[in-house]
């Protein structure tokens, strides 16, 4: 089983998939499945039942402990696709490390470490390939932002920049240890392998791993302080200058310093952020569903409820909260958020215990253990990876080597688990493998029906659907969109308008929050002849994103229509909107439905005004055809005095030119 364990874990790197829109959730579910069903097979086959040490070990209860909770909050909330792809994704990492555990306890650690230098190698050659073939192309890129936007959409085969940076900050103790006490090949290896690992996070600019690496640093030099030289204190202070200098040239180069500095900045104002967002939601979902959480896989769903889009532009979505301890409390409620958060407390506990206690022969890898589960609980704490299959393999082989270096100082037993256990575990686990086939096979043919809308080829975008759907295990895509919404979009740019209002509606049950299945559900409405609907739903967009300004214009055009004006103009000002010169580009018809509604309103309100008031409301109506930019302006500025001052747009508009007539003397 050590050598299959050694494969896998070198090759993780290359399992990934093009096909789907994420390269890397659907397969490795679907290849950690197969990989936890052979190791049952084995040790069905061969009769060796795991150790009843492991199965007790508090880690491993403390993870029993959150699938019970995470399945009993499944139950209460409702049985979902996605809940029940995260708790089997959960119990395969589970098993694993029981696996892992096993192997170490068997075998030792150290036939691991060649594993994990390969990996980090090949994550690092996938990387650099990918930088130097597309840096030539992101160089020409005149425009910063996009440039930055650019290099951040590299990330070797982690999906993700802040997911390739905390999976190669994994890698650092077992790198570090293989250069101290490895082979002189092997040293060399990881030599090169910690240097493209350090080129690859000032190039990524993940401030939560660069955080996480110094508060490692910190951790390992406290703990083994007594064993500090100077010789080491002056390695490693010209190992960290050397560092900082090459990581200056390199974003010099690249023309990303400015974007660093940003970062930087971001840090400092934190409670400006989508991050602070992010958790201030969350809180608050968590504050209503603190015992049992909203369910696995239900974040994404449920936090729209609580002004995670206020003031958005309605048009990308969160995954998860960017926290894993909040996350787990979020879905799984009080007791699995506790059980999180012990599994990185006692591994703590334990691998200082190893570090004091420790044998020559394991050198410093518990105190490098240590400091990385410092380090990774940072990340933890202000990133995603828990997301990630990948991740978890690593930090619970990380783990098994803890939880089997506590097990042998205590002295190990031959007691095993009941071998029924083995088989419930292979059927779990079949099951699982069965579920992740499905969910790849339907996420490539999402995949495809997204690729499809793109180029407006409706017919195949509901091929692609009616094949992708599957009403137990895959219902939405990653971004919380329901795959009935795609099918929706597609009936109706068809004009079968009843297709797409039952479309939209099987959408809203799947997620009833989702600003796009609400806007399009309520103009199905309205094209249907059922107006008191449609306003219900376009209304129900305000409560989720109040500013999303697709929903504004239809819901004041069904105003205009109704010839309630001032309503229609209360709406449509209060959409977020891009720069003049980018809706102007876009095409964007905001600005005709604002000219249209004011000129509506202005003309039946004209016979009560006064000369001056005509005179400065037909100003408006020509500034329509002539600035409308400017036009936009006034308008959105005399919307803010109606409300402030409580007064008329007749009023308001008169405020707004006296102030620009002051502006202009």
């Amino acid at each position: 089983m050590h050598r299959l364990l050694q494969i896998f874990i070198a090759i993780i790197p290359l399992i990934v998939s093009f096909s789907t829109t994420d390269p890397t959730l659907a397969i490795r579910f679907l290849v950690s499945g197969i990989i936890v069903g052979l190791f049952l097979l084995i040790i069905i086959y061969k009769k060796r039942p795991i150790f009843l040490q492991v199965v007790k070990h508090p880690i491993i209860i403390c993870c029993t402990s959150i699938l019970f909770f995470f399945f009993l909050s499944l139950i209460i909330n409702g049985i979902s696709a996605e809940g029940i792809y995260v708790l089997l994704k959960m119990f395969l990492v589970f098993i694993f490390c029981l696996f892992s555990t096993h192997i170490i306890l068997e075998n030792g650690f150290k036939e691991l470490l060649a594993s994990f230098v390969i990996f980090s190698l090949l994550l690092s050659i996938i990387y650099i390939f990918q930088f130097v073939s597309n840096y030539e192309r992101i160089m020409l890129i005149e425009d910063e932002w996009s440039r930055n936007w650019q290099f951040d959409k590299l990330a070797a085969t982690m999906g993700h920049k802040n997911l390739l940076s905390s999976i190669q900050f994994l890698m650092l103790p077992f790198l570090i240890y293989v250069y101290s006490s490895g082979k002189r090949l092997w040293k060399i290896l990881s030599v090169i392998a910690v240097i493209l690992v350090i080129l690859t996070l000032f190039q990524t600019q993940t401030r939560a791993v660069l955080a996480a690496v110094v508060i490692s640093i910190i951790t390992f030099l406290l703990i083994n302080k007594r064993n500090i030289r100077v010789k080491h204190i002056i390695v490693l202070f010209l190992s960290f200058v050397f560092s900082l200098v090459v990581g200056f040239f390199i974003m010099k180069y690249t023309g990303r310093l400015e974007a660093f500095k940003g970062e930087i900045e971001k840090t400092f104002a934190f409670s400006a952020t989508n991050r602070y967002k992010l958790y201030k939601s969350t809180l608050e979902l968590i504050s209503e569903h603190p015992i049992l959480g909203v369910g696995p896989g239900n974040w994404k769903v449920a936090v729209w409820q609580y002004g995670l889009y206020f003031d958005s532009w309605g048009n990308s979505f969160a995954q998860r909260p960017h926290n894993d301890f909040l996350w787990v409390f979020a879905e799984g409620g009080f007791f699995a958020g506790l059980s999180y958060i012990l599994i990185f407390l006692i591994l703590l506990r334990d691998s200082y215990l190893l570090h004091k206690n420790r044998k020559e022969e394991n050198g410093i890898i518990y105190s490098l253990l240590f400091a990385t589960v410092m380090g990774y609980g940072f990340i933890s704490l202000v990133d995603f990876p828990m997301e990630r299959l990948s991740h978890n393999i690593i930090f619970f082989v990380l783990a098994a080597i803890i939880i089997a270096g506590k097990i042998k100082q205590k002295g190990t037993s031959k007691e095993k688990i009941p071998k029924w256990m083995s088989y419930v575990f292979l059927t779990i686990t079949s099951f699982a493998v069965y579920v992740a086939s499905i969910r790849y096979n339907s996420e490539i043919h999402a995949t495809n029906a997204i690729h499809y809308k793109s180029k407006g080829n409706w017919r195949y975008v509901i091929k692609a659907i009616d094949r992708a759907h599957n009403p137990t295990y895959y219902e939405m895509e990653n971004t919380s969109t329901p795959l009935f919404w795609y099918r929706g979009v597609a009936y109706f740019n068809q004009h079968k308008y009843d297709l797409a209002l039952k479309d939209f509606k099987k959408a809203y049950r799947t997620n009833p929050y989702h600003v796009h299945v609400l806007n399009n559900l309520a103009t199905s409405y309205e094209i249907n002849g059922n107006h008191k609907k449609a306003k219900e739903y376009y209304n129900k967009v305000f409560d989720v994103c109040p500013t999303f300004k697709e929903t504004r214009i239809n819901l004041s055009a069904i105003l205009y229509n109704e010839k309630k004006y001032v309503e229609a103009l209360d709406v449509i000002l209060q959409s977020r909107i891009d720069a003049y010169w980018k809706r102007k580009r876009n095409n964007d018809n905001y600005d005709l439905y604002l000219k249209t509604i004011f000129k509506s309103w202005a003309e039946s309100v004209l016979h009560l005004s006064d000369t001056f008031e005509q005179r400065t409301l037909n100003t408006i109506i020509k500034q329509f055809e002539k600035h409308p930019k400017m036009a936009e302006e006034k308008l959105k500025k005399a919307y803010q005095k109606r409300k402030k001052f409580d007064i008329d747009y007749t009023a308001a508009i008169l405020l707004v030119e006296e102030e620009y007539t002051k502006k202009k003397q």
